[in-house]
Order: structure tokens, then sequence, then C-alpha cells
């Protein structure tokens, strides 16, 4: 009972409350410094700055995407792309077509699964590209699912795709892209919940005579990690020149077929010795025998060199630089 206060120590004590004489902790501090409001209830968006880096990101990819599928198919393809979108997953859902080609990726080592999506007209462009043709589309078919060739195809785009969208991100973070599964139905995929909040990707993509969209569908929750990192990456790339995109554009240059052309001479004709002409008629040329010959390339003229046989072949020595070049 030593621990109980008398009733003059309780009156004391109270007294001393009352005139301020004895100090009390309050359930509130005393200011508001260091502290930040958060609303529970409000959903994480990008910031201005992030979606400009990932816009930034899309145009590369674009030009990347046109480049390798251009060598793929044999095929002209052009691509342009829109501003990234934030909306609600289930709201992206319902834009999607039946007809289209629903394809999951994972961006590890980010965690959770993006969505590409690929319409009906656009994949059989492709199909066709691929087996040879002009990229012809038949018209829109409807919901019936793709064959086992088609797939093939559709599998074979994929991963071209992803490895481009992968070179795209190089510079900002490095992301391993890997097809997991293709879905019927986004809107059983487990890419996201219909509330999340998803930054939707759109691309008009155009192969022959065909066009058709395609649709990167990325959990805003995947990238918001690594927003951080958004602000450095696009500071980076603004001071400096893109390496990557160098490397890259050195690669596809080194890929492409070039023609090249030797002209041994020249000769000048009226019209009435042209029409002369007949079997064994010797036409002199403006070149001598021990004169250099020029180099073309696609027409340009490039180098200066001698004619002669390499391995039972017609050959020609590049003796230096064309002074026309």
């Amino acid at each position: 009972m030593g621990n109980v206060l008398s009733q003059d120590e309780v009156d004391s004590l109270l007294g001393g409350i009352s005139n301020g004489k004895v100090k009390t902790e309050t359930d509130t501090p005393e200011t508001g410094k260091g502290l930040e409001i958060y609303d529970f209830t409000s959903k994480a968006r990008p910031s201005q700055d992030s979606l400009a880096v990932l816009n930034s990101i899309n145009e590369r990819f674009v030009d990347f995407m046109k480049a390798s599928l251009t060598t793929a198919t044999g095929s002209t393809v052009e691509a342009t792309t829109s501003s990234v979108e934030p909306v609600e997953f289930d709201e992206f859902c319902r834009s999607v077509k039946p007809s289209a080609s629903q394809n999951v990726f994972k961006m590890g080592p980010l965690k959770g699964s993006a969505l590409l999506v690929l319409e009906g007209p656009l994949v059989f462009a492709f199909v066709d590209a691929f087996f040879g043709g002009e990229g012809s589309s038949q018209a829109e078919p409807g919901d019936r699912e793709f064959t086992a060739i088609e797939g093939l195809i559709i599998e074979k785009l994929v991963m071209i795709i992803l490895r481009e969208l992968e070179q795209a991100w190089a510079g900002i973070y490095k992301l391993k892209m890997s097809l997991t599964s293709s879905e019927v139905d986004s809107r059983i995929s487990t890419v996201a919940k219909p509330n999340d909040l998803v930054l939707v990707n759109r691309f008009a993509v155009e192969l022959g005579n065909a066009s058709g969209g395609m649709t990167l569908c990325i959990p805003y929750r995947i990238i918001e990690s690594i927003s951080g990192k958004f602000g450095r990456g696009h500071r980076s790339e603004e001071a400096e020149i893109d390496q990557t995109w160098r490397k890259h554009l050195a690669e596809k240059i080194q890929e492409l077929t070039i023609n090249l052309r030797c002209t041994l001479g020249t000769a000048k004709l009226t019209g009435r010795e042209l029409l002369g002409l007949k079997v064994d008629d010797v036409i002199p040329l403006d070149k001598g025998v021990g004169d250099a010959i020029t180099v073309s390339v696609e027409d340009i003229p490039k180098f200066k060199g001698f004619p002669g046989v390499c391995n039972n072949k017609q050959a020609i020595r590049i003796s230096g630089r064309s002074s026309k070049e």
C-alpha cells in the first residue's frame, strides 16, 4: 500500500497540473516538422519525369524494333509510338480485341509480369512475311485460336520484340525480358488486379500493305521500385552520347547487304553506231590496260583498283580511295 497516494497528495498533484507547475505529455507533437501526410486511399502514380523517360525508352525501342523486324522479314517495317498512358488494368482489358495475341513476359530481376498484345491482322501479316510473302493480311479473324504453325511464328516475332525492348532499356536499367506464356483473354492473366494501375504503351506498326496495333502493358508496381533511377538515367542520356544506340546501329549496318560495282571503262556511241553493232565488234573503252578502275558502293565512287584473278574467279585489288569520294 506504500505506492498509493494520500488524498492530500492527490489534491496537490491536481493543483500543480492546473496551474502549470507540473508538466504533462500531450497526445500530439508540438510542431508538424518532419511529418508527411499520406493518403492510404490514393494510388501511386508515375511522375512526369518518369513518363518522359519511359517515352524516351519507347522511341529507342521503335528504332531497334524496325531495324530487326525489317532484317528478319525481308520487308520494310515502319512503327510509331504514342505517349505512355497510365490506366487501370480493367480499363485496358476492355480495349483488347478477342483476336489479339496476348503474351505474358517477365522483366527480370523485377518482380511481376507484363503483357505484350499484337492485333490479329498484324500477326497474320507477319506470318505471311516470314513465309516469304509481302506481308499481306486477311480480314479480322474473329476469336479463333491461332494454329500451331502460327503460334511458332508468333513466338519468334515476340522474342525479337522482347530482345529489342531489353536493348532499349539497357541505358536506364539492365533487364532480362523472357516470354512465359500466351493468354487467350487478358482479363484472366496474372499480370495485374482489375484496379491496379498499369502503364499502357501503344505502337502502330506497318508491314507491306498491312498495319495493326501493338501494345505493351506494364503494371506500375513493377517499375515503381526503380523509378528513382529514371532521373539520373535521363540526365545522363541528355548529357552524353547514347553508346547503346551507337553500338546497336553499328551492328545493324554491318548486317546490311551492299551493292558493289566495278566499272572497267566507258564509251560513247552515236545512235547510228549503236544500231550497227554486230557479233565480234570491238568497242574501245576510255581506260588503258594498266589504268586503275573505279569501285562504286551503292553507285557512289569509293575506291580505285586493278582487275585480276583470285581462286579462278575474276577479282579486283583495291589500290586506294577514289578522288571523287
